[in-house]
């Protein structure tokens, strides 16, 4: 019978294409992961690398076992991330890492919620991209990470998730631009005007979220700031909730294109360790994630 060690090593050397590599990896030296691959080779009956100088080539039987030792590890580290999690059952402190779509009034919910819950929990609000969130959350220094849909079946780190809800976006330009007086609005048109990002947009590629129309793009990482420099001059793509106060001012307009539908959105989700949501505090929040969503749709 394989070990986990086993796997691990020729996950490690399939995927990164060399001992050295996989051992720094690892964390293990080139030698140790030599032997875990070749006690593996010997239980198997067949070579599953060449070595073509520095490089480890797997072979096509190799190519074939990957997926499931793939699975087999996979499953290993979220049962071990499960079992460290059951013993962080005395919680004191919440850190909740959040992208700049998260709406502004989720956030408030869940932090009134958890202070009537328990007055002594100090609850932490990071804004973080969504790659640094999800990092955070596999190093333990973040517990529940709020951060938009890429369209795929997993996501990037060893994580779970709860899917929250949709987010409409619109595009928005200062009460003055030009572009405001034009009745049939073409994305050309826009890309003779300064693009505005977010930061958190910029690494987000979903429709025309992150796509760079203009030739001349800047990226802002404070939202803020984003919507007091558009209405100078450009234009943005944002969640229309978090735009609303800025077009009730007067100060931006939605604007609305030939080319795009009137209601482009995209998913929400919550996204966590495994078992994370068997302690309590934890499972309260993703219910009232789940709550404040349902009742701002109605």
């Amino acid at each position: 019978m394989h070990t986990l060690e086993q796997i691990s090593a020729f996950v490690a050397v399939f995927e990164l294409g060399s001992y050295s590599h996989a051992a720094k990896h690892l964390g293990k030296s080139r030698t140790t992961v030599r032997e875990h691959v070749i006690a593996y080779e010997d239980l198997l009956g067949y070579a599953l690398f060449e070595i073509e100088g520095r490089k480890a080539v797997p072979t096509d039987k190799a190519i074939q076992l990957y997926q499931r030792a793939k699975l087999v590890e996979k499953q290993n580290r979220s049962l071990f991330a499960q079992s460290q999690t059951l013993y962080e059952t005395d919680v004191h402190t919440i850190n909740i890492c959040y992208d700049v779509i998260t709406p502004l009034d989720l956030i408030a919910y869940i932090e009134h919620q958890l202070l009537s819950y328990r007055e002594d929990l100090t609850v932490n609000w990071l804004h973080r991209t969504r790659d640094q969130a999800l990092e955070l959350l596999i190093q333990g220094t973040c517990d529940i990470a709020i951060l938009p849909y890429r369209g795929k079946a997993t996501a990037e780190k060893e994580v779970t998730w709860r899917a929250l809800g949709n987010v409409e976006v619109g595009f928005y330009v200062g009460s003055n631009s030009p572009l405001v007086q034009r009745k049939a609005l073409k994305l050309e048109e826009l890309m003779l005007e300064t693009q505005y990002i977010t930061e958190n947009f910029a690494t987000f590629n979903s429709d025309l979220l992150s796509v760079k129309l203009s030739p001349k793009v800047h990226t802002v990482s404070n939202s803020d700031l984003l919507c007091e420099l558009v209405k100078l001059n450009g234009w943005t793509a944002m969640p229309k909730r978090y735009m609303t106060p800025w077009v009730e001012k007067g100060e931006l307009v939605e604007i609305k294109l030939n080319e795009v539908e009137q209601s482009l959105r995209f998913g929400l989700n919550a996204f966590f360790c495994f078992g994370k949501s068997d302690i309590e505090e934890f499972s309260l929040i993703l219910d009232w994630m789940h709550d404040w969503w349902d009742l701002s749709s109605n």
